[in-house]
Formats: structure tokens, C-alpha cells, sequence
């Protein structure tokens, strides 16, 4: 509702709350319709009365309200703002009918729509101002939410081309080891080729040689008995014809020159042991194909609180993770190259991505939430190719690799802060083949490893143990939408109130939530589905504070906490 005075954009009376009609100064300035003015002053005695705005006393001239002077800027725009009936066009637009929900003049209401239920026009504005009030706040959080969720689909958007560049890399390294092992193997067989034909070329050279010379002997004697035949001389026709019978022109020698003949060939050939079809069949299966996979975006678990890269080369590999409970608090991380066959040197970082300080005695390593592990030897042992530690309240877990296949685990009883120096008791073995990593849970009982393939064509598995059995008591399905599955690290963690087991994926970049209740794992959901920077995650631990630290191909870092902390 517009307020009276000298506002030049209000067009409404003060007291009647209506467009002006004959609009009049008080010595205050402000305007009221006149008909609004003589009703004040009548209500007052002694000549004078206050302004109803700004309760200035006002007094009338001699001439009363008509000789006021007249605000004429207002009265044209009183004049102008009026809205008149489109039928009758001499009549100002005064009801608004409630069947017809239309605005109409007094003509129509008495004529047209004089059985109709009308209310007055500005009333009825009013209500109908209240009502877009109403209807702009809703529409202003629809608005608000569509941005949010183009903004979300935005980061989809980009998250799938981010994908999409990392399955092409992924594609074309694949495509580069096929090439490199084609060469290798190409040149191979080459070489076998020129061994192979370098040996019966020699053999046949020799033979070839054997033949040329008793050729040579042949013709020699031929010449010898052409000589006799034109000779004159009794003593060389005699002793040529002696030599035809008893000596190299004899019939014995002479067929046994011509008996010296091959009687074996040899061809270089290629030998293989499967069909084209079948070969291409493996690298079509090498290859892979392309799929899409389909996650329900589910209301988040967790929220995002920083995240910083870990390196600047796209190859680097973090595969192992974790947060240093020191002052100020850091991040420590073991990574590699695919190509590298030795492990890395470590390198420790603060809580926002700032380099410290390198270790190059890390090695592989993991930590615990309540306490850090190191590794348990400062240099590789023999017949050892890794080793892995977990502290917990009262035990190290040791998991080695041993260079036969087999993997022990050691429960180290803690005597000192320092590993090292603890008191090693083998506990318990388990059959287990060669591992990339593995976690124990808070009763110390239950112990999950993630088991590398022993064929480059299968997938790893995560095979769940409980102490001190020796065999696996359960092992992980992944869900029977996803083509394939490539746990990379497990870690244990309290999510909602539960003891769960999180499995990174880093074939479908995804983090899978699994229940380990009774012994079994099974799938439950994803956790923080959809998240752009989660590309291919590599490993994953916990810190002291229950919050969440990742890491991803390319040596992105990112941590999340749970939303119920």
C-alpha cells in the first residue's frame, strides 16, 4: 500500500487508500484527495488539525479546502493510472467479479454480471497481491533449486568428460603395451628367424661345399682319362687305365662320390599354438569395451572438506595413504609410477596440500586410526618383497609378502611405541597369494585382504578372514550391474551408526559401502556417489578424528567427513 506526500511514483491517498481524486497540498506537503481532507478537518474544531502523515498542525485558507492549492503532477497521474472498462469506455473500472475473475465497471455489474458474486476492485487486488507474494516466494526456491541441480548436472557433465579422458588413457596405454609386447614379440621371432636360418644355411653351406669339392675330383679324373685318350705315350695310358680300375676313377670310388647326395631339407617356419581368431579374441579382451555404469544418486553420507593435488605427473599412482597425528597434522603418502617396479620414495604433505618433507625409507606402508604404523624393517629383507604394519591397541599386524607366493601374518605383542622393537610372535598364517592391501577391524578379529590375481586377465578380490582361521570366510561379490570391479584398498570405518567395510573401486570410481555383519560381505550402496573428483581411487584410510582421506590416480587427495559427526 502507497503511502501520501510528495512521492511522485505513489498514486494512492493516505486516508482512503484509493487513487487520488482531486489531490491537494497541506502547507506540510503532502497530498490527499480533498474529499480526505474536509473529512479530517471536520473531525476537528479551532480551524486547525494534524496532518495525517506527518502530524503537522494544517489549517484551512478562507476559501477551505477548495482554495488549497492543487497537486497537479499527482492528478495526472491519478488520471493516467485509472483503468477504464473496456466496454463501457467512459467508466472506470471499480469491482472485480468472483465467477468471472475479471475486473468490471458499475455499467456491467448491473447489466452482465448482476447475478454475479463481485468484490471491491482494490480489495480484491489486494488479496490477489498477497497470493503473488505467495506464489513469487515459491517460485523463487524452484528457481534456486533448478540452479542447484543444473549446477550439479554441470559437474556431472564435466565429471563424465573427466572420465571419459581417463577411459581414453586408459584405452591407449593398453593399446601402447599390445604394440610393445607386438614388437617385442616381433622381434623375438626375427631373431629366432635368423638363428634358425643362419643354422641350416650353414649346413647346407657345408654340404654345398663337400659336393663342389668331389665334383672337383671328378672333373679332375675326366681330364685325366681325355689326356690318355689322345696321349701317344704306352706309360700314361697305362697308369690312367690302372687308375680307372683300382684307384679314384674306379667304379667303387666313382659311386661313391655320386652316392653323397641330400636326403634331408630344412625350411625356417613360424610356429604358433592358437588361431588368429583366438589371438584376437585375447586383445579384444585386453582391450575391454566400453559400458556404462549406473549409480542412484542417494542423499550423502559425507561432506567434502578440501581436497589438493599430490603430484604433478598424471601417471603417478598413490597406493598408499596416511594421516600423521603430529603438530601441526600432515598427510603422508607412498606412490609410484605404473611402470616403476620398485617402490617410491614416500612424501609427506600438510593437511592442505603443502609439501614437506620426502622419506625416501617409506616404502609401502599403511596406518591405523589409533595409531601410526611404519614399516616394520628400515630395508628390504631377503626373500621379502613387501611388507605391511597396522597398529592397533594391542597388537602390530604384520602382513608380509613372501617371494614363494605365501603371506604371513605376524601379531607383534606391543612392548614399545616403536615396532621395531617389539616382541614378534607369528600368531597365525593364512593362505593367501600375493596382496596390495589389507586392514584389521577395531575387535582385532576380523582381517580383509585385497588379493592380487596370479593371471594379468582377472580381477583382484577381497577375501575377508577372521583369527586365527587360515582361509577366507567370506569374499566379496561387487554388484551384478557392474561389468567389472577393481578393488584397490579397503578400509574399515563406523558409517551411521555401523561398522561398515569401504572397498575403493578404482575401475568405476566409486567407493562401495559393505556390510560385515556375521561374518559375510556383502554390497549396501555407494558411498558419495557421484562425486566429480573421485576418479579411479587408489587407497583410502581413516584418521584419528574419523575423517577420511583418498587418494586418486593422478594424486588427487580428498577428504570427507560423515554428515552425523
Amino acid at each position: 500500500m502507497a503511502t501520501g506526500g510528495n512521492d511522485a511514483e505513489s498514486v494512492t491517498c493516505a486516508v482512503c487508500l484509493e487513487i487520488y481524486r482531486d489531490p491537494k497540498f497541506l502547507p506540510c506537503h503532502h497530498t490527499f484527495c480533498a474529499q480526505c481532507i474536509t473529512g479530517v478537518a471536520n473531525r476537528h474544531t479551532g480551524g486547525t488539525f494534524p496532518c495525517p502523515s506527518c502530524r503537522e498542525p494544517a489549517s484551512l485558507p478562507k476559501g477551505g479546502v477548495a482554495a488549497l492549492q492543487a497537486n497537479f503532477y499527482l492528478k495526472k497521474q491519478s488520471e493516467n493510472s485509472k483503468e477504464m472498462c473496456k466496454i463501457h469506455t467512459q467508466r472506470e473500472l471499480e469491482f472485480y467479479c468472483v465467477r468471472c475473475q475479471e475486473a468490471i465497471c458499475i455499467n456491467c455489474k448491473m447489466t452482465k454480471h448482476e447475478q454475479h458474486q463481485t468484490e471491491d476492485l482494490h480489495t480484491a487486488i489486494q488479496h490477489k497481491h498477497k497470493e503473488l507474494l505467495t506464489d513469487k516466494t515459491r517460485l523463487q526456491r524452484a528457481v534456486s533449486d533448478i540452479i542447484t541441480r543444473v549446477k550439479t548436472t554441470r559437474v556431472e557433465q564435466q565429471a563424465v568428460l573427466d572420465k571419459k579422458a581417463a577411459v581414453e588413457k586408459n584405452i591407449r596405454d593398453r593399446h601402447a603395451v599390445m604394440v610393445a609386447a607386438a614388437d617385442k614379440f616381433r622381434d623375438e621371432a626375427l631373431d629366432s628367424l635368423q638363428s634358425v636360418s643362419t643354422h641350416i644355411d650353414s649346413d647346407i653351406g657345408w654340404k654345398l661345399k663337400l659336393q663342389e669339392c668331389d665334383l672337383e675330383e671328378l672333373l679332375d679324373i675326366q681330364r685325366q682319362v681325355e689326356r690318355a685318350c689322345t696321349s701317344g705315350k704306352a706309360r700314361d695310358v697305362i697308369s690312367v687305365v690302372q687308375e680307372m680300375r683300382t684307384g679314384r676313377g674306379s667304379e667303387q670310388a666313382v659311386k661313391k662320390l655320386t652316392s653323397q647326395k641330400l636326403r634331408t631339407i630344412c625350411r625356417p617356419v613360424l610356429r604358433f599354438k592358437v588361431t588368429s581368431d583366438v589371438i584376437l579374441q585375447k586383445a579384444r579382451g585386453f582391450m575391454g569395451t566400453v559400458t556404462k555404469m549406473e549409480m542412484e544418486v542417494e542423499a550423502s553420507e559425507v561432506r567434502m572438506l578440501k581436497r589438493f593435488p599430490c603430484g604433478q605427473e598424471s601417471d603417478i599412482e598413490v597406493f598408499c595413504l596416511g594421516h600423521v597425528d603430529s603438530d601441526p597434522p600432515g598427510v603422508r603418502v607412498s606412490y609410484e609410477r605404473r611402470q616403476l617396479k620398485a617402490d617410491a620414495p614416500g612424501r609427506l604433505y600438510s593437511e592442505d596440500g603443502q609439501y614437506k618433507q620426502s622419506n625416501v625409507r617409506l616404502g609401502k606402508f599403511t596406518f591405523n586410526r589409533s595409531a601410526k604404523g611404519k614399516s616394520m624393517c628400515s630395508k628390504p629383507r631377503a626373500g621379502c618383497n613387501d611388507t605391511f604394519c597396522k597398529s592397533l591397541t594391542t597388537a602390530h599386524f604384520r602382513l608380509s609378502n613372501d617371494l614363494s607366493g605365501e603371506a604371513d601374518i605376524d601379531i607383534v605383542t606391543v612392548i614399545s611405541t616403536d615396532p621395531l622393537k617389539a616382541e614378534a610372535k607369528t600368531d597365525f598364517s593364512i593362505n593367501v597369494r600375493s596382496h596390495r592391501a589389507f586392514d584389521v577391524d577395531d575387535t582385532e578379529q576380523f582381517f580383509v585382504v585385497v588379493e592380487e590375481p596370479q593371471l594379468p586377465d582377472v580381477w583382484r578380490k577381497v577375501k575377508l578372514y577372521r583369527r586365527p582361521g587360515a582361509d577366507a570366510i567370506s569374499t566379496y561379490r561387487p554388484p551384478a550391474h557392474l561389468p567389472c570391479c577393481q578393488p584397490s584398498d579397503v578400509c574399515f570405518y563406523r558409517l551411521g551408526g555401523q561398522h561398515v567395510l569401504l572397498v575403493t573401486d578404482e575401475e568405476n570410481d566409486a567407493i562401495h559401502v559393505v556390510d560385515v555383519s556375521g561374518g559375510c560381505l556383502r554390497f549396501v550402496r555407494y558411498l558419495a556417489p557421484g562425486c566429480p573428483w573421485l576418479i579411479q581411487p587408489t587407497a583410502i584410510t581413516v584418521d584419528v578424528s574419523a575423517r577420511l582421506w583418498l587418494a586418486c590416480r593422478g594424486g588427487t587427495i580428498i577428504c570427507m567427513e560423515p554428515l552425523d559427526k
